[in-house]
């Protein structure tokens, strides 16, 4: 019986594209929704203890990755094709030894210094003038006798997390992205869900405050463990249904990690440890005060939340396909990096000018005490949406292995740190966002350039300026909307609030479709997308052909 045809690589980024898109509105709703909650109900003290908690996860979980959550999804399809899943198998396996003794070394010393960590928190919660006395007393109560529980959770998601990455990955190399957004749906949805009922069952006890905290602590340890089962599950069935090719005669010997990956995982190590330093974990902890990280957390999360679901089409496809084009499945690299730039700047751009324009009106809906986090919505989605484009020349280099190239290029992340300590006193948190937004944008320049100049990437200029055109007649429109649109005073209630949210969503999918309109009226898709895009299987696909 002959082996079933394998879908084209074409066909497989089609899918993957597809998916990943379908899976956006749950997963956004969701998160407005709880991180609304969350805002609203917690006092800001609360929100920027959990947030010091949450950046010191993120600091020992990039410790613990070693660089291979970027590497496996290169690694694991040429491994299937050279060794088959026997290769993959103990490639994987290497890579869990290695995690799981650098997590038991940190799990041991956070138990050791359990007291200074817990000491350096309740620091921040004492010295900050602007919160009241009262959540004061509380946090400083809950880290002194719960100190434990925040230890043992910390501890909790570094297991999870290994676990997760690597399955996720494993799953990204097969561009099984029904599966994968089905499990990350599951990931996102859970911890928002418990969250919501951890803090609506907190306000019945007699102290809400101390079980919100502890509900959301449980909340973000929980769900993980659940969506570890089902991605493990998923795994399993990817694995047995895998058609690896045969192995050849002449292919290598035994080998526990594949020729190379010690230098790609090094590099890319490299590369999460300095997207950590220049992120918003690490800035929050250059914070002098828990209102402070609360407001920059907030901040950022906004622009971090907007870009991630924005970006979502394109989730674990750009290095598989990278990969799998240089190998010469199909395709041209030039072709494939074109293709992903135009679709990121189709998302980015106008979204990134939506945010802009609607920032302020977003966080006086929903959360009123975070408004002072507007400037740092100003400031990083101009920083956070160009990097975010500049960064595919990156992902080409990485696959092309031009690692010096890009080991500089990380290097220069590292500005963040004297622009931290030189911007933050004379701006406070805003400066800290200037610091780790251009450090970024500094290192997506200088892989851009080194990827035309070494590669020969050529960047669609002439797409970006169609985009840029019907992105400022969409500014123009949404700008005289929002001018006519209600006032959103100071102390309005929660259900005015949401009274007007409505027409605020009226007011954004409108000026959408003006995007698209102008869009399509300054020459629209290239030809070769359009031919793609004629291609692909989607919902409303002739009415989405006619309008761009």
């Amino acid at each position: 019986m002959s082996d079933p045809i394998q879908p084209s690589l074409q066909s497989q980024v089609s899918r993957a594209v597809l998916w990943n898109t379908l899976f956006v509105p749950l997963r956004m709703l969701a998160e407005i929704a709880a991180t609304a909650l969350k805002l609203t109900v917690l006092p800001i003290a609360a929100y920027g203890l959990l947030a010091l908690i949450s950046g010191a996860s993120s600091a020992f979980g990039t410790w613990i990755d070693l660089g291979t959550t970027r590497a496996l999804p290169k690694f694991i399809p040429e491994t299937m094709k050279s060794h088959g899943p026997a290769g993959v198998l103990r490639m994987l396996l290497t890579v869990f030894w290695a995690q799981a003794i650098i997590l038991t070394a940190i799990a041991g010393g956070l138990i050791w210094q359990q007291s200074t960590y817990l000491g350096t928190l309740a620091d921040k919660i004492q010295a900050d003038t602007r919160i009241d006395v009262v959540s004061q007393t509380l946090l400083q109560e809950l880290l002194g006798s719960q100190g434990w529980l925040f230890i043992t959770i910390i501890i909790l998601m570094l297991i999870t997390g290994v676990a997760y990455d690597m399955l996720m990955a494993f799953l990204n190399s097969f561009f099984k992205q029904r599966a994968w957004n089905g499990i990350s749906l599951l990931a996102g949805l859970l911890p928002q869900l418990l969250a919501v009922c951890a803090i609506i069952l907190a306000q019945l006890s007699t102290n809400p405050l101390r079980w919100s905290v502890i509900g959301i602590l449980v909340s973000v340890a929980l769900a993980p463990a659940i969506a570890v089962a089902v991605a493990a599950w998923q795994v399993v069935v990817v694995w047995r249904g895998t058609n690896a090719p045969p192995v050849p005669t002449d292919a290598v010997a035994f080998r526990w990690i594949p020729a190379g990956f010690l230098r790609y995982t090094g590099v890319s190590y490299l590369m999460t440890m300095t997207d950590f330093v220049a992120s918003k974990s690490f800035a929050v902890y250059l914070t002098s005060s828990i209102t402070d990280a609360a407001l920059l957390w907030a901040g950022a999360s906004l622009v971090g939340m907007v870009l991630s679901y924005l970006y979502t089409p394109l989730v674990g496809i750009t290095v598989p396909l990278f990969t799998r084009v240089r190998s010469g499945e199909g395709g041209t690299i030039q072709g494939a990096f074109g293709s992903i730039v135009r679709i990121q700047m189709f998302l980015l751009v106008p979204g990134g000018v939506a945010l802009v324009l609607l920032a302020q009106a977003a966080l006086r809906l929903l959360t009123p005490q975070y408004t002072d986090a507007v400037m740092i919505v100003y400031v990083l989605v101009p920083c956070l949406f160009i990097e975010s484009l500049l960064t595919m020349a990156h992902n080409v280099l990485i696959v092309y292995e031009e690692l010096r190239l890009v080991t500089i290029g990380r290097m220069l992340t590292l500005v963040v740190i004297p622009l931290g300590f030189l911007l933050s006193p004379l701006y406070g948190v805003v400066g800290l966002a200037i610091a780790y937004g251009s450090a970024r944008l500094l290192a997506g320049l200088w892989a851009t350039f080194w990827g035309w100049r070494r590669i020969g990437l050529q960047w669609p200029w002439q797409f970006m300026l169609r985009v840029c055109a019907a992105s400022g007649v969409m500014a123009a429109t949404l700008y005289a909307c929002h001018l006519l649109m209600p006032v959103i005073g100071e102390g309005l209630p929660l259900s005015a609030r949401l009274a007007l949210l409505p027409g605020y969503a009226l007011v954004t999918l409108g000026n959408a479709l003006v995007f698209f309109v102008a869009f399509r009226i300054f020459g629209g898709l290239e030809q070769s997308d359009r031919g793609q895009l004629a291609q692909m299987k989607l919902p409303f696909k002739r009415f989405i052909m006619r309008v761009l």
